[in-house]
């Protein structure tokens, strides 16, 4: 049996609706874990120059009651059936997103703040402590509220961002910060590597290495010249590997099963043994359900239907 994890951005946001929107997706998609995904949006505390790092403070905790209430609902809904995941967003894409880059899809916006962190990396520590005892504070409140773990995005080290020094030196002691605090309170989480649209090399992938978690979530199809398979991945972290289909994959976006399942034909007749079905990353907002649940089915029973293969 071949677990599956696919996940979307809801666009229901608070209450119930987020909570009726997650339930939707799970029923309909057939995957095995619920994954508590949806934009956060902080209040903007402006940055316009280097300065302005140091006046971003921790959020008010109740900033996250709504999410809060989504992970207890979800728990007493679905927690007999599948395990509750919730997505903790970077310390870095946070303060981005606080300091005036609010959504994911704001690419110049992100490329400006990215831009100003070069300019003097230090200056944002005070800022990165901010948002980072705010997320810390989310995932334990999290757990209380039934979290059986996390998905923690990682995000920083792509070449075409930091690459390597300034995310090691400056950024990662905050990032790392999170996966420690999930594997404190949490007996199931992972590591989602972020690429934002960047590329990795197998050396700024080592960065990752000495960071808990229990399954890892590779940008599998964001490598700089010489790649990693599943498999290499695996065995360099030791530990199960979430992944395989390119979330952008123009199978995906075309709904296109008859393609997606020589897809993961291909995916699974290499892939480790102790391995979780997914993607990249989130899959396109708008994806056919009734399509991924079709794929859903065929990962789960597949080796049972190609023993002889």
């Amino acid at each position: 049996y071949v677990p599956v994890f696919f996940n979307i951005h809801f666009q229901d946001h608070e209450g119930w609706k987020a909570v009726e929107s997650h339930i939707e997706w799970f029923r309909r998609t057939h995957v095995d874990f619920v994954n508590v995904k949806y934009e956060y949006f902080p209040q903007i505390q402006p940055v316009s120059s280097v300065d302005d790092w140091k006046k971003i403070k921790p959020f008010d905790p109740s900033v996250w009651d709504e999410q809060l209430l989504v992970v207890r609902e979800l728990k007493r809904e679905l927690g007999s059936e599948a395990l509750i995941i919730p997505t903790v967003f970077s310390p870095l894409r946070v303060l981005i997103q606080t300091a005036g880059s609010q959504l994911s899809t704001d690419k110049e916006g992100r490329r400006h703040f990215v831009e100003l962190i070069r300019q003097n990396p230090k200056a944002i520590k005070p800022a990165l402590d901010a948002v980072t005892q705010s997320l810390v504070y989310y995932i334990r409140e999290a757990r209380k509220a039934g979290a059986d773990g996390f998905y923690i995005s990682s995000q920083g080290d792509d070449l075409e961002e930091f690459g390597g020094g300034v995310f090691a030196d400056i950024i990662k002691p905050y990032d790392r910060q999170l996966s420690d605090v999930a594997a404190e309170v949490a007996p199931f989480n992972i590591l989602h590597i972020c690429e934002t649209g960047g590329t990795f090399t197998p050396e700024t992938f080592n960065d990752y290495l000495d960071y808990p978690g229990s399954v890892i979530n590779p940008p599998l199809h964001n490598w700089k010249d010489k790649s990693l398979t599943l498999t290499d991945i695996s065995k360099l972290f030791r530990r199960p590997v979430l992944g395989g289909l390119n979330n952008r994959s123009q199978a995906l976006k075309d709904g296109n099963l008859t393609a997606l399942k020589a897809e993961v034909d291909e995916i699974l007749s290499s892939a480790p043994s102790n391995f979780i079905f997914g993607a990249d990353d989130s899959v396109f907002n708008d994806v056919d359900q009734e399509v991924l649940r079709k794929l859903v089915d065929y990962i789960h029973t597949w080796r049972q239907t190609h023993k002889s293969k």
